[in-house]
């Protein structure tokens, strides 16, 4: 068979806008995940090794306080629509992955991404500070392309029983409500 060559760069020109779309969704979703949410932009994601917190964790294999475990949702609206996010916090020791999110949302052209990270507890938290995560990697991307691992992040209750999760001295955040 034999495509016209109007044929062929119409199918060229189509790629080429799936391909810059879909390149400028995982810039706006990797460095602008907050906006429109509340008064700052937001934060990267996390993966999927020891899920559960049961790792080999240098500190004691409690270190999350508990107000913090449990489901969080939170989304982000966008020129394609609205993106979700779905945040699992779980016990578990220093090095231990404790942080997993799944992200949703519209790409260019119709198409759509899902993105599933991890992330580790960085730190044991003391009394009032912040929970601090560190980078995330990608466990499932599809399209691949739409996922890139995350910086490190920090966890903060606020008065309201929101979660606020920041990428320290960016200015990024991305506040959750608790689901569970």
């Amino acid at each position: 068979m034999r495509r016209s060559a109007g044929a062929t760069v119409a199918l060229v020109a189509v790629a080429i806008a799936v391909a810059i779309g879909a390149g400028g969704s995982v810039y706006a979703f990797m460095n602008n995940e907050g906006r429109g949410t509340h008064t700052n932009p937001g934060p990267s994601a996390s993966g999927d090794d020891n899920v559960n917190g049961n790792g080999s964790g240098t500190d004691d294999e409690s270190a999350v306080p508990a107000d913090y475990l449990g489901t969080w949702t939170g989304s982000i609206p966008g020129d394609q629509g609205g993106s979700s996010r779905k945040l699992v916090i779980r016990q578990g020791g220093v090095g231990d992955q404790v942080l997993s999110l799944i992200a949703e949302g519209p790409l260019a052209l119709g198409a759509t991404y899902h993105c599933e990270f991890t992330a580790p507890l960085a730190a044991r938290p003391g009394d009032g500070e912040p929970v601090r995560i560190g980078p995330s990697t990608v466990s499932v991307g599809r399209p691949a392309a739409s996922c890139s691992p995350g910086k490190p992040t920090e966890l903060t209750l606020l008065p309201d029983g929101t979660l606020r999760r920041a990428a320290p001295g960016s200015g990024e955040s991305l506040i959750y409500t608790k689901s569970d």
